[in-house]
């Protein structure tokens, strides 16, 4: 797995370039497709947890794709569903954050898919299609499966499945105590996960790295019950 490049696309025609497709060239061009199974996720730092977490798993035919931001996400696919590599998909799996809404979050991916004329899935983790065969797993996952909701939480982000591999060790209420004394002094802890996360890497050898790059230095304990859901994902791309 190489690092993202994001370069614009050379071989692009004025002809090719309009609308959605355009934008996805512009924005943040796919990059040519060296995989049968294409693993599409939001950012950097889920670019390096998810290479970490796929290594930590053996899984190997896989190629992960940045799409940059939610935002981008239309464009992007617009634009790789058209390369000329296309035919040699497989597999594609489609990484968002839940941020506010899981269920907001997952329409909007469907929608995505729909524009550039892939298969939609019905639900979460829910395959849909067959070359391509495409999934949706919804950030920080950890829905009912019961309900049908696997593969998607109500809200958060990837920092909110990390949390959840220490939530409850001393550690974790040390933070609590910071949390606490940071708030009575008037110093809002506005994004909670992102900072709990942050929290703990303080306490590792370089507390300086991102999360991405921290589970690439065995920071996060991959074989924790919390990614349970996010690995059975990877496993059926």
């Amino acid at each position: 797995m190489r690092p993202t490049n994001n370069a614009v696309r050379r071989d692009a025609t004025p002809g090719e370039c309009s609308g959605d497709f355009y934008h996805g060239l512009l924005s943040m061009a796919p990059r040519k497709i060296e995989r049968g199974t294409q693993l599409l996720v939001e950012g950097n730092d889920e670019q390096n947890f998810f290479e970490a977490f796929a290594t930590h798993l053996n899984i190997e035919d896989v190629q992960i794709q940045v799409f940059d931001s939610r935002d981008n996400l239309r464009g992007f696919l617009a634009g790789f569903a058209r390369l000329p590599d296309f035919r040699k998909v497989r597999s594609i799996g489609v990484v968002r954050d839940a941020d506010e809404s899981a269920d907001s979050a997952f329409q909007s991916v469907r929608d995505a898919l729909r524009n550039a004329g892939l298969p939609a899935p019905d639900g979460p983790a829910e395959p849909a299609g067959v070359n391509p065969s495409v999934s949706v797993f919804v950030l920080p996952g950890g829905g009912d499966q019961s309900m049908g909701n696997r593969g998607m939480g109500s809200q958060g982000m990837l920092e909110a499945l990390l949390c959840r591999t220490f939530a409850g060790t001393a550690v974790d209420r040390c933070i609590d105590t910071f949390f606490q004394c940071a708030e009575a002094a008037d110093a809002a802890i506005r994004h909670p996960d992102k900072a709990r996360a942050h929290a703990w890497l303080a306490t590792r050898p370089e507390p300086h790295v991102s999360v991405g790059v921290a589970a690439k230095k065995g920071y996060w304990d991959l074989e924790h019950e919390a990614f349970g859901e996010v690995g059975e994902f990877l496993r059926t791309l």
